[in-house]
């Protein structure tokens, strides 16, 4: 549950009306927020320990939770962990309107978002990476977790 009164939730258009990206919704206006902008999906990357979604949240969305681990944890995800959580995000996002968050918007979430813009635009990691900063300026993975996507989008789509 969250315990911070001070957090913030973050929305931000990473294509516009198909993927957005933010902070975990949880208030109600939250909710409203994801509703104005025609949010169909959401996609949670951290656990419900870690942050808790507003009560009313799988109400209305389809809401899928894919648990990764962001640079607190000793180890990366795999690249079976990448390569499962990339096949639900992409069936998400090529149904509806989807939001991607975790905890803090800064690592998890923006990963999957280079991931997708490199395939779909066929660009590389750093015109990728360029990108989501410019439309989500809190973006700042690490070089670890950049090089493990590069090299999981060079094994799938080379």
């Amino acid at each position: 549950m969250n315990k911070n009164k001070n957090y913030q939730f973050l929305f931000n258009w990473i294509l516009n009306g198909k993927l957005a990206i933010g902070t975990s919704p949880t208030k109600k206006n939250d909710i409203n927020i994801l509703k104005e902008n025609k949010i169909s999906n959401i996609l949670g990357l951290c656990s419900d320990k870690e942050i808790s979604w507003h009560k009313e949240v799988t109400k209305n969305f389809l809401c899928k939770r894919i648990e990764i681990p962001d640079s607190k944890y000793v180890n990366l995800a795999t690249l079976k962990e990448l390569e499962f959580l990339y096949i639900n995000f992409k069936e998400l996002v090529n149904k509806n309107p989807t939001f991607v968050h975790c905890y803090a918007s800064i690592e998890r979430s923006p990963l999957i978002c280079i991931m997708y813009i490199m395939e779909k635009y066929k660009l590389n990691l750093e015109d990728s990476l360029d990108y989501v900063v410019r439309v989500h300026p809190s973006t700042n993975p690490t070089n670890k977790q950049l090089n493990l996507i590069n090299k999981f989008m060079k094994s799938k789509f080379s």
